[in-house]
C-alpha cells in the first residue's frame, strides 16, 4: 500500500505544478480572475464598441464641438481601459486621449469593485481625458469627461449617455509642514456638457 500512496503523491505534486505553469503563462486578467480562474472577463470582448458622436457645449467658453470617436480597448486590464480615437473625415484615426470604466471617482468609500469578485462589475461611469486641441480648444490643455455607462442596458436605452465636461490642470501641494516635498493633483472646473450617440454604419 505504500507504494500506492506515493504514487498517488507524486501524481498530485505533478498535477499541481503543470498548474502553477499554466498560471504563470496566463496574463493577469484581474481580481476577478484571480479568485474565481475564470477566462472571460470584462475586458475579453469589445468594451465599447463601434463608432460614436460626441457632441460638445461649452457655454463657459463660447464654444461648441463635434467629433467622431473610437473607444480601443487595451487587453488585459481590470477596470476595463484604453486609447480614445478621433475618426477624421477621411476615416484615419488618430489618438487623442485615453478612457476607463469606473466606479463614482467622488466616493472615496470602498465600492462597487468588490462585487467585480463574484459577478461582473457594473462601473457606472465612463471617464475621459481628451487633448483639448482635438475639439478646436488652445493646445496643451486636458480635458476631463464623466459619461454615465450601462454594463446591461435595456431594451431602448444606450450603453452611453451624457455627462459633463471639465478643463483639468494641475495644482502642485506642500506634502509636508515644511516644503520639503510636494504633490501635484489634478483640479477639474466644470466647462459644459457633452452628449453621446451611436454613429450607425
Amino acid at each position: 500500500m505504500r507504494w500506492l500512496a506515493s504514487l498517488l503523491l507524486s501524481t498530485t505534486a505533478a498535477l499541481r505544478s503543470q498548474q502553477c505553469s499554466t498560471q504563470r503563462l496566463t496574463p493577469l486578467r484581474g481580481v476577478f480572475d484571480a479568485l474565481t480562474g475564470s477566462g472571460e472577463t470584462f475586458s475579453d470582448a469589445e468594451t465599447l464598441p463601434g463608432r460614436w458622436r460626441l457632441s460638445f457645449a461649452l457655454p463657459a467658453l463660447d464654444r461648441r464641438a463635434t467629433v467622431i470617436a473610437e473607444f480601443a480597448d487595451e487587453i488585459g486590464f481590470e477596470p476595463p481601459q484604453g486609447s480614445l480615437r478621433l475618426v477624421g473625415e477621411d476615416g484615419t484615426c488618430s489618438d487623442a486621449g485615453s478612457w476607463q470604466l469606473s466606479e463614482d471617482p467622488d466616493d472615496k468609500r470602498d465600492g462597487l469593485w468588490i462585487w467585480g469578485l463574484f459577478e461582473e462589475p457594473l462601473y457606472p461611469f465612463l471617464l475621459v481625458s481628451l487633448d483639448s486641441e482635438k475639439i478646436g480648444l488652445p493646445e496643451g490643455g486636458r480635458l476631463a469627461l464623466r459619461l454615465g455607462h450601462k454594463s446591461r442596458p435595456n431594451e431602448g436605452e444606450q450603453l452611453l449617455s451624457s455627462g459633463s465636461v471639465a478643463a483639468r490642470r494641475k495644482e502642485n501641494y506642500n506634502a509636508d509642514l515644511f516644503g520639503l516635498s510636494s504633490a501635484a493633483l489634478d483640479e477639474d472646473t466644470t466647462i459644459g456638457t457633452v452628449s453621446i450617440q451611436p454613429v450607425l454604419r
